[in-house]
């Protein structure tokens, strides 16, 4: 019997000829979880339909396919109604099945009820079933009701328990630490996910760790290497023309306020170098980048 043959049978799917169509739906599940790990979650969502018309009562496929509705962005609301739909059917026929307190978590947390989600998140941690996933769920709407200390414990509990590297899961545990002012360990975090694989977003958040624990040289260094990998970027040049100015060198400031100009005219960026020029007794210059400002 083959892997997934077995885990099928596993959750209740019975290898007899009672159950005509088994390996169709074996392949066919397997098919949708590739293709929901790929993004397309529209096809995955019709091909678990499918299976779940076959088999009604499955827990696991139900939540499966809730998780297929769940992860459809483009379906907007109506997947979410449809996600939530599969996670509580799939409640009422096993009340212990963990992932499926996971998913009802998920729903709830998406649509901004986040006490709600910590009450699924912690039944589906005490369930006969339980699911790991729930205390990263958990340490997301915790953070978003600014409780990081135990948000933070929820996620590093996650991260023993499962040894889960996923990145999106590194980027929590950070902006967590971030939260909580721990910026050095942060830092740490953000700098792991950087030499796994180099994103801008992530290199601004290192730049605002840098900022906050006073290392300003540092900070510019790590500004210097993203525009070598992207000149085209206003945004690098005008967090960088800021770093400058705090430390007192207007000169490079004037410079970057003025590449982030010519890249992305901006009210903010004009009014920021005036804001320099009115320092450096250029009054006239001041001006006219004010006066450009209110044009745009």
């Amino acid at each position: 019997m083959n892997k997934a043959l077995a885990w099928l049978c596993a959750i209740g799917f019975v290898l007899n000829n009672s159950a005509p169509g088994l390996a169709n739906d074996v392949q066919d599940f397997n098919y949708a979880q590739k293709l929901t790990n790929s993004g397309h979650y529209l096809e995955a969502t019709r091909i678990l339909r499918e299976i779940q018309r076959h088999r009604p009562n499955d827990v696991n496929i139900l939540c499966e396919l809730g998780c297929s509705y769940e992860r459809n962005f483009n379906d907007g609301a109506n997947g979410l109604d449809n996600a939530q739909k599969c996670f509580e059917r799939a409640l009422q026929i096993d009340p212990q099945c963990g992932r499926a307190c996971y998913g009802m978590a998920m729903c709830l947390d998406s649509r901004g009820d986040f006490v709600k989600g910590i009450q699924f998140a912690t039944r589906g941690l005490s369930t006969k079933k339980p699911a790991w996933e729930n205390l990263k769920e958990r340490a997301g709407a915790l953070s978003n009701l600014k409780k990081d200390k135990e948000a933070l414990a929820d996620i590093e509990l996650y991260i023993k328990k499962t040894n889960d590297k996923d990145p999106e899961v590194i980027l929590q545990k950070a902006t967590i630490l971030e939260n909580l002012k721990k910026f050095d360990l942060a830092l740490v975090e953000y700098r792991s996910l950087l030499k796994a694989s180099y994103e801008d977003s992530t290199v601004y958040r290192e730049v605002a760790c840098l900022q906050a624990l006073h290392r300003p040289q540092e900070a510019v260094a790590s500004l210097n290497n993203l525009i070598k990998h992207n000149k085209q970027d206003d945004s690098s040049f005008l967090t960088r023309a800021r770093l400058y100015e705090s430390m007192g060198k207007h000169k490079e400031a004037l410079a970057d306020y003025s590449q982030a100009i010519d890249l992305q005219p901006s009210t903010t960026a004009l009014k920021e170098r005036a804001a320099v020029y009115e320092k450096i007794g250029r009054k006239d210059l001041a001006d006219k980048d004010r006066k450009d400002a209110e044009r745009i």
